[in-house]
This record gives structure tokens, C-alpha cells and sequence, in this order.
């Protein structure tokens, strides 16, 4: 709830944001909008998180941010505009 990320979202939260992969083909979507955030709360969302990207929660790292999650805040971004990309099927040749 302290942390620089979220002292500059109450400040300003436009926020723009791309999720794409690093390499060909290339695809992905971009756009800009708004960020909204709550408490975490009795919420799922950090586990659900932890599990998906980091494998459990039983790791060190998983742990240190159970343990203070009373802390931890959840920001959803409420998208403006978005564009998107594709060029799978033209690079199709690339590995």
C-alpha cells in the first residue's frame, strides 16, 4: 500500500501497458487506461498469481508475500483503448 508504484497510481493513474512475447512470431496488444486498486482483503487473486507464475506457494518468495499480504493491494486496469498485432501468419516461416 506504500510501495513508489502505488504512491504514483493514486498521483496519476493513466497507465499504458503491452503484452506481447520477446520473439517471432510477433503478436500482442497494447493500450491505455486506467488503473483502479483495492485492498487484497481475503481476496485469491496474490495465490492465484503465485501459483501461475512461480509454480506454488511454497516457495521462499511465495511465502514472504503471503505473509504480508494484509499489506499487498490488487490494481486492475480499466482499459481505454486497445490495439492489437499479428503477424504470425506472414512469419510463419520463422522458427
Amino acid at each position: 500500500r506504500s510501495s513508489k508504484l502505488v504512491q504514483l497510481l493514486r498521483k496519476e493513474p493513466r497507465v499504458g501497458f503491452e503484452v506481447a512475447p520477446d520473439a517471432p512470431p510477433y503478436h500482442g496488444v497494447r493500450g491505455q487506461g486506467t488503473a483502479e486498486m483495492q485492498p487484497l482483503g481475503n481476496d485469491t487473486a496474490l495465490q492465484q498469481l503465485l501459483e501461475r507464475y512461480v509454480g506454488d506457494t511454497e516457495t521462499r518468495l511465495s511465502r514472504w508475500l503471503l505473509s504480508r499480504s494484509a499489506e499487498e493491494v490488487i490494481i486492475t486496469v480499466m482499459p481505454h483503448r486497445l490495439f492489437s498485432w499479428d503477424y504470425r501468419e506472414r512469419m510463419s516461416d520463422i522458427p
